[in-house]
């Protein structure tokens, strides 16, 4: 007997491969599903390290950076509503980068794919446009 293992929301989270986001957050800007994040985007776009360098003369907080991110994402998906959307919505955010020397924001393009959680739930997850979903 071949036994097949699927490869889940839950498992891809416990991984590391997807980040769920804080669901204070997510409640507050009204996200509209359950809502997780890769790791290469939650490393660029939220997570401030430990080492970074505050030379730049600026603050960084990962609650804050989280909150944009979810932000536009929530009204990207918002706007799009209606319109027959694919389940992949690209978006634009406004982030700087962790580089320690950085002070101006540049732009990341993201994308928002809906699909099914793990028990059929609708469920989000933000992603780079050259990234798809843990199998």
């Amino acid at each position: 007997m071949s036994t097949t293992t699927v490869y889940t929301r839950a498992h891809a989270i416990k991984d590391g491969e997807l980040i769920e986001a804080d669901p204070g957050i997510a409640a507050e800007v009204e996200f509209p599903a359950p809502v997780a994040m890769t790791e290469a985007v939650y490393a660029d776009c939220i997570a401030v390290p430990d080492t970074y360098r505050w030379d730049t003369g600026i603050r960084l907080d990962d609650a804050e950076r989280e909150w944009d991110l979810l932000i536009t994402a929530s009204r990207a998906i918002k706007a799009a509503a209606g319109s027959g959307r694919p389940p992949r919505l690209a978006f634009s955010l406004y982030r700087v980068p962790v580089d320690g020397h950085s002070r101006d924001p540049q732009r990341v393009t993201l994308v928002a794919e809906a699909s099914p959680g793990d028990n059929g739930e609708r469920v989000i997850t933000i992603m780079r446009p050259s990234e798809h979903l843990p199998q």
